[in-house]
């Protein structure tokens, strides 16, 4: 894996998030993701956000994107028999997201375990965008360590 552990780390993470269930897995950009389209949630963007060289090893630190629609059910919330439970599903996006990245996560670790170093712990910041699509999700961030030893 260290002559190309990019590749096969990125087609890995890609696997494990259509294996749980995500509709679209996107890598590069942001931007060009076309956001408009109802057909495509949940949908994963993976960034490559940096790399550090070192003599020993590469590390990588990666953004997953993880997005969905909110579904409004356009009740009014002074009419709500709960008003802890709004009137939209953002939190059951947040835990349906988080519970499939988690599963997602856990297997490309274990997939990993004797090649490359994954942090064990991954970093989920959640959003909610009111903006022309409602979407929510979480923004995940994690390294991985590929050793590069036997690279000339």
């Amino acid at each position: 894996m260290a002559n190309n552990g990019l590749y096969q780390t990125n087609e890995l993470l890609h696997d494990k998030l259509r294996d749980v269930g995500f509709n679209t897995i996107t890598f590069g950009d942001a931007s060009e993701v076309d956001l408009n389209k109802q057909n495509i949630f949940p949908l994963c963007h993976i960034s490559l956000v940096d790399r550090t060289l070192n003599s020993n090893n590469q590390v990588s630190q990666y953004q997953v994107i993880l997005l969905d629609l909110v579904d409004e059910n356009n009740l009014d919330p002074r009419e709500s028999l709960n008003d802890f439970r709004l009137t939209h599903n953002v939190e059951d996006i947040f835990h349906d997201l988080s519970h499939k990245f988690n599963k997602a996560y856990q297997g490309f670790r274990k997939d990993l375990d004797n090649i490359v170093e994954v942090t064990d712990s991954v970093t989920l910041t959640a959003f909610y965008a009111k903006a022309q699509n409602k979407l929510a999700g979480y923004e995940a961030t994690f390294e991985i360590t590929i050793p590069t030893f036997g690279i000339c």
